[in-house]
């Protein structure tokens, strides 16, 4: 009678879900953890960005080195880890790091990213200038796919290359940080990395030097070496057929001075806008800044206050006939975040069923024959034992009691690299040292998931003595 009873109320609970104008079908289930597990299939106008996100993963386009990341309440997007997902999105979309200094956009611009990593940039360059053209330059093929796939999720017109930028074509070596990606480069130097990543984690809010912060860095500078195309910023003009180039921008990690020189005295004119980060290394800031005034460019530069430890600088160079007016930002379009889905979902359920439990766990589905296994809240089975049970209460002393959950994830819930040391120093002092692997927080951030590797972990005598 019970079982008959708990099936008429999951039916009752997904036809109230189907009333969300984001929902085209649904079901709920019973999930492993004893709560319900409601599977959404995502309505093609109402929803979407969720719509082609759960066409894409059943597609297998996500591959085994991609998932789907939330940095924010209205943006879904592919990535290669959560934390550095956070950070691309804090640095272009919260801090406005790349326009500033009189750097605006027309609309209908035409930009070049060079070093665009997942296409962060190139989502801020299409909101910022409706109908404008991109070519987004990225070498690494994981990354080349998730700037591909999010430019496709978000309907933007976006071209991408892979291929590098330098003075000359050609090939070249390329180091690839699959944990820290944003510091790949062709210049890549893991001791020289190292330091600078140390220097950015010391200028967070209560940062310490010591075992673990070393072992947590040098985990995020795990290197893999590749060979990668190098063409010119002039050839990819030309092959495209480029009028113009009203904004230029240049991340490339040390590679920044080779990019410039593959810029013929014919072209150079015809860029209006340069933003770019510089290595300052054997004076490479005065040059590059003496070079762009000898161009034509008014020129500004920055620091950003969390590597005032390393050697990065911004640089933003603006020709004084460019115009200054920006075009009008658009808004977010595409239906909700899976984020923010679940909180009206949850709220509409409190509203129709107040008797009833909202389900804790949502995921997407292409129909509903498909699991999007790359969303949040991917189900597993921790047991509850004495390892788990160390995990669970200082997980609760970071995040509170209400955060000890399977689909619980780090960063949601306010999680940093800083936390994540103080997370490893006290698991491991307690555990021992082999109790997590650094990289785990970053790549698999849900309670469930650390949950499982540390249980993982543990050897039987090792768990019966703690």
């Amino acid at each position: 009678m019970n079982e008959i009873a708990d099936s008429a109320r999951r039916k009752q609970l997904a036809d109230v879900l189907r009333e969300h104008p984001a929902v085209a079908d649904a079901v709920v289930t019973e999930g492993p953890d004893g709560t319900g597990h409601a599977r959404i299939v995502p309505d093609p106008v109402g929803a979407g960005v969720l719509h082609r996100s759960a066409a894409l993963a059943a597609a297998g386009r996500l591959g085994a080195a991609l998932g789907w990341h939330e940095p924010a309440a209205e943006m879904r997007v592919a990535g290669l880890n959560r934390s550095e997902t956070e950070f691309l999105h804090r640095e272009i979309f919260t801090d406005n790091a790349y326009f500033r200094h009189g750097i605006t956009l027309p609309a209908g611009a035409v930009v070049v990213d060079v070093g665009a990593n997942i296409g962060m940039f190139t989502l801020c360059v299409a909101r910022r200038s409706p109908g404008a053209r991109i070519i987004a330059v990225e070498p690494v093929a994981e990354l080349a796919d998730a700037l591909a796939l999010n430019a496709e999720l978000h309907e933007v017109d976006a071209t991408v290359l892979r291929t590098a930028l330098g003075r000359t074509r050609g090939e070249t070596e390329f180091t690839f940080y699959p944990n820290n990606s944003v510091m790949s480069g062709r210049f890549a130097d893991t001791t020289e990395d190292l330091e600078v990543l140390k220097g950015y984690l010391l200028t967070g809010e209560n940062a310490q030097r010591g075992e673990h912060l070393d072992r947590l860095a040098a985990d995020r500078m795990t290197a893999r070496t590749r060979h990668v195309p190098v063409t010119t910023l002039t050839a990819v003009v030309h092959e495209h057929g480029l009028a113009r180039i009203d904004l230029l921008k240049i991340d490339v990690e040390k590679a920044e001075a080779e990019v410039l020189d593959g810029i013929d005295d014919d072209l150079w004119p015809r860029i209006d806008r340069i933003v770019m980060e510089v290595h300052d290394v054997d004076g490479r800031l005065t040059t590059v800044l003496a070079e762009l005034r000898g161009r034509g460019f008014d020129v500004a530069r920055e620091q950003d206050a969390r590597l005032a430890l390393t050697p990065c600088h911004n640089v933003y160079a603006r020709r004084p006939a460019a115009g200054t007016a920006p075009a009008p930002l658009t808004a977010p379009a595409g239906g909700p975040t899976l984020r923010r889905l679940e909180e009206e979902l949850r709220d509409l359920v409190a509203r129709r069923l107040p008797s009833a439990t909202a389900p804790g766990r949502y995921t997407l589905a292409a129909d509903l024959g498909h699991t999007d296994d790359h969303g949040p809240g991917k189900e597993r089975n921790v047991s509850d034992s004495p390892r788990t049970a160390v995990l669970a209460r200082i997980w609760s002393e970071l995040f509170g009691p209400q955060a000890v959950r399977l689909d619980a994830d780090f960063f949601d819930l306010g999680g940093d690299s800083l936390t994540a040391v103080r997370l490893m120093a006290t698991l491991e002092n307690e555990l021992g040292e082999d109790a997590l692997t650094p990289d785990l927080i970053f790549t698999d951030s849900t309670f469930g998931a650390l949950a499982a590797a540390v249980e993982a972990s543990g050897d039987p005598e090792r768990t019966a003595r703690t």
